[in-house]
């Protein structure tokens, strides 16, 4: 089985860059030519997006490889450019160079938003024995960071809580409706995890991966290192407080759902 077999549903802003980045040194995981596959999330809604981001980023890396002399590397990507993008067969291509014996991964916080249709497909497709992980962070300081780079130099209050409050932020922030499809889905094979603990104890977060997805164990040498971290921008005195309380029902979820000492290290 080339196809992916450790599938990272989110959460978005929640470190999945971190951990991409840190299992990709595992010596049992091969590196997927994208961090953000987006192939389950664009059979869902199709998003055009995506194909042009894709080719975007593939024709970096495939630049990089010949820069750095690895021609074979680069036809890989190459290969991926030729073809129809986010199809199936591309997919597949896409794995298709992951050595036997070891596993591969997909971590799209989209994922997380996955419908029925699509979460069938993806155990069809790769079957019914991949692991799931899913970070998880404070309701209200994830929202905060989704939308921080598009409010620089907004500092009331109003802007920043319209833009909360819109479909797509409110939708990703729905950890109950997102954390029920998996539970009812893939039940105990979703491991979820604190999003304090990334900076608490990051190792032990990794091996509690391994452990889950069956993987040796990895060094992690960059486990202290922050990944992709949001723009610094001044935020209205209040805002936590206020979009915590737009949220309550999600605190009040994640607190039934895990207990109150997991909720704390969210």
């Amino acid at each position: 089985m080339t196809l992916p077999q450790i599938i990272g549903f989110g959460a978005q802003k929640a470190g999945t860059t971190w951990l991409f980045d840190n299992l990709a040194t595992n010596p049992g995981i091969w590196r997927p030519p994208l961090k953000e596959m987006h192939f389950f999330n664009h059979q869902n809604d199709g998003g055009r997006w995506m194909l042009k981001d894709h080719r975007q980023r593939l024709r970096e890396k495939r630049d990089t490889a010949l820069q750095r002399g690895k021609p074979g590397v680069a036809r890989n990507f190459n290969r991926l450019l030729q073809m129809p993008m986010l199809t199936e067969e591309w997919y597949r291509t896409a794995y298709a160079p992951c050595p036997e014996g070891l596993q591969s991964i997909d971590i799209t916080p989209a994922y997380a938003m996955l419908d029925e249709g699509c979460h069938d497909y993806m155990a069809k497709l790769l079957g019914t024995a991949f692991k799931g992980i899913y970070l998880i962070r404070d309701p209200a300081a994830r929202a905060i960071s989704s939308v921080t780079q598009e409010m620089v130099g907004e500092t009331g209050l109003d802007g920043w809580m319209e833009r909360i409050r819109s479909q797509t932020v409110m939708t990703r922030s729905d950890y109950r409706s997102a954390i029920q499809m998996l539970d009812d889905r893939l039940g105990d094979r979703v491991l979820y995890l604190p999003f304090k603990m990334v900076k608490a104890d990051p190792i032990n977060l990794l091996r509690a991966v391994e452990l889950h997805c069956g993987l040796p164990e990895g060094e992690y040498k960059a486990a202290e290192k922050a990944s992709h971290m949001s723009p610094k921008t001044h935020s209205p005195a209040g805002l936590h407080d206020a979009v915590r309380e737009l949220l309550s029902d999600q605190y009040d979820w994640l607190t039934s759902r895990f207990g109150p000492s997991y909720a704390r290290l969210i």
